[in-house]
């Protein structure tokens, strides 16, 4: 009885209960190795025994300087990564090895000290900066507005099919799809994805008068972006987390598999999820809860708009590498992120429980990218808040608020004390 106690409070993920001796080499902790071989590679990459001489041309030294200090960057970078692989937080997620998402969590931590570096930058300090990545950066590449021409139909012409193959064929309608189909497998629910899908293309009309880009023709939010792409992704993602969540798995070692395609197939399947849980959000359950689903679908619409104003107030174009690289970094964190949120707000207790590393750092970054969209932001949004927006949104917050209010009052208060019922008496007796 103990030691199934003793197991069931065991921190060790259960994938990592029983190691394979074929692969337990790959699981045993080789700390010191890496740090000898990480110190050996900085001293000789460093030269810190044979030091160059300092060139004594002002335009060599000036190029070599800034040669130096972008690889002492990278060798930084490159150390915390290898100190984060090595020693970093373990994560809910162990495939297809734990290292993995400890390699995630230090290039998010970069990712994050990256960002608070930009923000204590100027506007032109920080596209200049940007432009040492990508020298074709550093200039206002202007934007595109989607909703030019809306006329599906144009009369003497016929059907307007210059826009429509230019919306349709556009390159980020199969990343949009795709984005959505990640999104499912991350939140798992259809209520949150829906509610998500719909916030966005209301932030697109809130915001249209800042961006451009948001501009769209109504045809191409509602129709191609909400009910086709949005909706395809959605489906499919729920479709492959039911579908991979109804098999059953035989994770024994790749020594006990008897041939050499099921030590294939063994090895391939290294790269699933260990589990695909289902997440009971029970979302209308009590206002507090519906306050905490609410928060991972603000964060995720705060990243999903961050993706337009980060790129218009850095000049970033939407074909430069940056934006695959962020976008990247989200997903790695995305999927473990959530799983800690939901961890940490279905514990009975949150006073004694610790919202994960990789959920706190997702917001950390939703805030700090706000910071700096709005401080280079500052001035490049002229056009006055529209007076239909404000008196729309005014009239939503206030339904929201009365109606909460009262969900609120009926939940923890009348509810829970209901009125006290009228004693029955009995018959009167005769006189």
């Amino acid at each position: 009885m103990q030691n199934s106690v003793r197991r069931s409070r065991s921190p060790i993920h259960p994938a990592l209960r029983t190691i394979d001796p074929a692969t337990r080499w790959l699981y045993t902790p080789k700390t010191i190795t890496a740090l000898l071989i990480g110190l050996c590679t900085v001293v000789y990459l460093s030269r810190a025994f044979n030091p160059p001489p300092h060139p004594t041309n002002e335009l060599e030294a000036a190029r070599n300087g800034n040669r130096n200090a972008k690889f002492g960057l990278a060798a930084a970078a490159l150390s915390y990564l290898c100190y984060s692989t090595a020693q970093g937080p373990s994560s809910p997620l162990v495939r297809p090895h734990p290292a993995v998402w400890k390699f995630i969590h230090g290039v998010i931590v970069l990712y994050l000290l990256s960002l608070i570096f930009l923000l204590f930058q100027d506007a032109h300090d920080a596209r200049q900066l940007l432009k040492q990545l990508f020298p074709s950066l550093g200039v206002d590449p202007g934007e595109r507005a989607y909703g030019s021409d809306c006329r599906l139909y144009i009369p003497g012409h016929g059907i307007n099919w210059e826009t429509i193959k230019a919306t349709l064929f556009d390159e980020f309608v199969v990343a949009h799809t795709l984005g959505w189909w990640a999104k499912a497998l991350i939140l798992r629910n259809s209520v949150l994805l829906w509610s998500l899908s719909i916030l966005f293309e209301l932030m697109e009309l809130t915001f249209q008068h800042m961006l451009p880009n948001f501009n769209e023709c109504w045809w191409d939010s509602w129709i191609l972006d909400v009910a086709v792409c949005n909706n395809i992704g959605i489906v499919t993602g729920l479709w492959t987390v039911r579908y991979f969540g109804s098999k059953q798995y035989n994770w024994r070692g790749i020594s006990e598999q008897p041939t050499y395609a099921d030590k294939a197939k063994r090895s391939l399947m290294q790269f699933l999820p260990y589990s695909w849980d289902k997440f009971e959000w029970r979302i209308f359950s009590s206002p507090a809860r519906f306050v905490e689903c609410l928060v991972p679908v603000l964060i995720f619409l705060l990243f999903e708009l961050h993706a337009f104003f980060l790129k218009f107030v850095l000049w970033v174009p939407p074909l430069n590498p940056l934006n695959t690289i962020r976008l990247l970094i989200l997903l790695g964190m995305g999927l473990p992120a959530t799983r800690e949120y939901y961890n940490f707000i279905e514990c009975e207790n949150l006073s004694l429980n610790k919202i994960g590393a990789f959920a706190w750092l997702g917001l950390a970054l939703a805030i700090v990218e706000t910071l700096i969209a709005i401080k280079f932001g500052h001035g490049m949004f002229p056009k006055p808040w529209p007076a239909t927006t404000t008196a729309v949104w005014s009239v939503v917050f206030a339904m929201f608020t009365v109606t909460f209010t009262a969900w609120c009052v009926k939940f923890y208060i009348i509810d829970r004390h209901p009125p006290k019922q009228a004693q029955c008496q009995g018959p009167l007796k005769a006189e």
